[in-house]
């Protein structure tokens, strides 16, 4: 899942909007979830989809939230976007210009005079322009005035329960790392870059490559040791990865950092991608270095055979001899 810069508009001039052919589905698509990918496999049944987006996500320039929430940085939605089938992805910077805009002016600006597709794909419960005001009711409305087509995309569901951006927030505060994954419709990604750190991991015979986010606004999983692939120049590795403080050392400060198996490269200050598959242990105190580390051998075998189940990781390596 690379960032394809030649399949991303980032617009912060709305005379810079291009024009696409095809279908053009709206909406945050915080987490590109089961939902919308499903969305955007409805759109691409009749043609290609491009997806129209915002940055900042609508509630931080609104100034609405405090604490991180978001289940996808920008890097990480583009890159789950075009692994999704998407032709292009347009990023709209979400400005006063843009939130104090009206539906009826966005629609008739934006999607008509400025994108121009030939069809327009949202969820039903989707809500835009000034104060939300806007729906896929009124998109319907306007669009057989335009000439394009809609389409109005109904709720999806698993068993009983409303796929939605929310809900997985919810799951993965509670730490359900397995209802975050089947929801979501891929393990959950963190990404960001590698910076230098304290050596701790070095010293214990697991280096680890510590990861600083784009966003503090980005929700992380419960503090404990994850199972992990990572993704590095176009290679995958199985990996452990750590999010919490260091309570062994006494340190309290949290961090992300992550071991990665069957790699020895130099990466500091490249980006990294990590897909989150399964908790293997919770944040734990060891009264000594060595427990510590006879610890992380016991999870380093339970890492690795939990991959085997949930990833298939021989099969892949496999593949990749070949």
């Amino acid at each position: 899942m690379q960032f394809n810069r030649s399949k991303c508009s980032i617009i912060n001039n709305l005379d810079e909007l291009p024009s696409v052919s095809g279908f053009l589905a709206v909406g945050n698509f915080d987490g590109v979830h089961f939902g919308h990918q499903q969305l955007i496999k409805e759109g691409n049944k009749r043609k290609e989809v491009s997806v129209l987006t915002y940055e900042p996500h609508p509630l931080i320039s609104l100034d609405k939230v405090q604490e991180p929430f978001l289940l996808s940085t920008l890097n990480e939605k583009i890159s789950l976007l075009e692994h999704y089938s998407v032709k292009k992805v347009i990023v709209l910077n979400f400005g006063s210009e843009i939130f104090q805009m009206s539906p009826e002016v966005f629609i008739k600006v934006i999607i008509k005079e400025k994108i121009n597709p030939e069809g327009v794909i949202i969820g039903f419960d989707h809500h835009f322009g000034k104060e939300r005001r806007g729906d896929a009711g009124l998109l319907k409305k306007m669009g057989e005035k335009f000439g394009f087509d809609v389409i109005i995309f109904p709720e999806v569901k698993i068993g009983n329960k409303a796929v939605k951006s929310s809900g997985i927030r919810k799951f993965l505060r509670k730490g359900e790392i397995g209802n975050v994954y089947k929801f979501s419709g891929h393990p959950y990604l963190i990404e960001g870059k590698v910076v230098k750190g304290d050596g701790m991991g070095r010293s214990l015979g697991y280096p680890t490559a510590n990861i600083q986010l784009d966003s503090k606004y980005k929700l992380l999983p419960d503090e404990g040791l994850y199972s992990s692939i990572v993704e590095i120049h176009n290679e995958e590795f199985p990996a452990m990865l750590y999010i919490g403080s260091s309570p062994t050392f006494g340190i309290n400060q949290v961090k992300i950092e992550v071991h990665i198996m069957g790699f020895s490269g130099h990466i500091y200050g490249e980006r990294i991608k990590c897909f989150v598959y399964s908790l293997v242990r919770k944040k734990k105190f060891f009264s000594s270095e060595k427990s510590l580390k006879e610890n992380i051998g016991r999870s380093k075998e339970e890492t690795l055979k939990s991959l085997k189940e949930v990833y298939k990781w021989e099969s892949q390596l496999r593949k990749s001899r070949n």
